[in-house]
């Protein structure tokens, strides 16, 4: 596979959801512990991307064989359905990052914590079976609950795990509204989809309620990521500074408006990460400081 065609696949756009977990991670076993294990923090990050970039390959590869994919699909690395290479290739470049992921991820097992362990084979299983299997997640009106909790609570868990040694309690609560941000990016992307999953026999959220339905339920998941920070400050479960990402609330009006537009869930990946990564890059500025 050339480095072209790798950038393709590896949908740079979707990248977000993993930045902002390992940051904010990051940021809570510093403020907890005043100090991070760099080696240990830069090799998770190294898996989460190793793992996002195979689970793309996956979606990819499991699109193509059910025949969502086509040549004028959006959102798509499309290397598969152009020819540029060939979808038993993309498996298996697939399998071999996820193959690197694991062991990178013993190496952390060994010299952090064992329950690491179960964290990943639970990152492993989740990249396997959300596009993939008899019934695949993605194809469910699951995928967004799902995405939540592995990119949320249990990428953030584990990070600050790796980085600092134990979870905390503010953990858990930070990785609600970094939750909230990335299932919105899956919403984002299944609304734009609406159409052709239909078409395909796919009951995903916008599927089953339409695009108004659908529209409003990203605008409130939204909402509820900045709403949940404000109730967890108040009930002292976040620390004062975290109310930065309400910096984020003309950003999130401004995303909410351009993917209103006729032409404007062409670009609802792109959008709804961007706003998830300035927002997580408050909450992590905010959990710091």
């Amino acid at each position: 596979m050339s480095f072209r065609a790798f950038l393709k696949v590896s949908r740079p756009p979707t990248l977000a959801a993993t930045v902002v977990p390992m940051l904010v991670g990051g940021a809570l076993a510093w403020r907890t512990l005043h100090v991070l294990n760099w080696w240990a923090w830069l090799d998770i990050i190294v898996i989460g991307f190793l793992m996002q970039i195979g689970a793309n390959m996956l979606n990819e590869y499991h699109d193509y064989v059910q025949g969502l994919d086509t040549r004028e699909s959006l959102g798509i690395g499309g290397i598969i359905v152009s020819g540029e290479v060939p979808a038993r290739d993309v498996w298996h470049w697939a399998i071999g990052l996820y193959l690197t992921a694991l062991v990178l991820g013993l190496l952390l097992v060994i010299f952090r914590d064992p329950w690491l362990l179960l964290m990943g084979i639970l990152a492993i299983g989740a990249g396997f079976f959300y596009a993939g299997g008899p019934f695949p997640i993605s194809a469910t009106p699951f995928g967004e609950f799902f995405v939540f909790m592995v990119m949320g609570p249990l990428e953030i868990t584990a990070t600050e795990l790796t980085a600092g040694g134990h979870i905390t309690p503010m953990a858990w609560m930070a990785s609600i509204p970094v939750g909230f941000l990335v299932a919105s990016i899956l919403l984002g992307n299944n609304l734009r989809d609406r159409v052709k999953d239909g078409e395909h026999g796919r009951h995903t959220i916008p599927v089953i309620l339409g695009h108004n339905k659908g529209f409003a339920v990203i605008t409130a998941v939204v909402s509820a990521a900045f709403a949940t920070v404000l109730i967890a400050v108040i009930t002292h479960r976040l620390p004062p500074a975290t109310l930065l990402v309400w910096m984020a609330t003309p950003l999130a009006a401004v995303t909410l408006r351009r993917m209103a537009r006729p032409d404007g869930l062409s670009q609802a990946v792109p959008l709804m990460g961007r706003l998830h990564i300035v927002m997580g890059l408050l909450l992590a500025i905010g959990i710091i400081v």
